[in-house]
């Protein structure tokens, strides 16, 4: 038996070889560097997107919680609903 190839052949089972682990960081560098991208520089954009200043301005003015899904706290999300449900139950029956 060759001791050569025995050598070789732990080797390969054993751990990954030096390169690959290389590329591993290099992936999980590459993934921080992408979301540090996302986060910083397209939030940054965000501000020139059009009504964006001016939704930031109506979120100032009334306090809102931009996060919230829903309002029950203010009178404008009531009067939005009452209207939805006013004009699809006055919507003439299609046949």
């Amino acid at each position: 038996m060759n001791t050569r190839t025995t050598c070789t052949a732990a080797s390969v089972r054993g751990a990954p070889a030096p390169r690959k682990r290389l590329k591993q960081y290099f992936n999980l560098i590459a993934g921080f560097v992408l979301i540090w991208v996302c986060i910083f520089v397209f939030g940054y954009l965000s501000r020139f997107i059009p009504g964006a200043k001016h939704m930031a301005e109506v979120i100032d003015e009334r306090n809102l919680r931009a996060t919230a899904i829903y309002y029950t706290d203010f009178e404008e999300p009531y009067e939005g609903s009452e209207y939805i449900r006013h004009s699809l139950e006055s919507m003439p029956d299609r046949k």
